[in-house]
């Protein structure tokens, strides 16, 4: 069940990235803020019920994913699936024209 949660968030996360053509920025700040992932992701449950008032409901997947010890790990290992998926299909297009 928890490994269901954790995915699921990694793929709701994953998607709004792709769709803001954010997945490079957000790898690059994931592996330099790893070792804080845990705090944020705390922090981040201290907020839930304000950003829940204020009509935000995405931040409570986003602290347990940074909560759970297996969870930005498995974030960095799908953005840099994401980021390969994206040059390879980039030099796919170069080499077609």
């Amino acid at each position: 069940m928890r490994q269901e949660m954790t995915d699921r968030a990694v793929e709701e996360t994953l998607a709004a990235l792709r769709h803001r053509r954010m997945v490079l920025p957000a790898a690059l700040f994931l592996a330099g803020h790893r070792p804080m992932a845990f705090a944020i992701g705390q922090l981040l449950l201290v907020f839930q019920p304000l950003a829940a008032l204020l009509g935000g409901d995405g931040i409570g997947a986003w602290a347990r994913l940074l909560s759970h010890p297996a969870g930005p790990a498995a974030l960095g290992d799908r953005l840099t699936e994401l980021i390969d998926e994206e040059e390879n299909a980039l030099l796919d297009r170069g080499s077609e024209s």
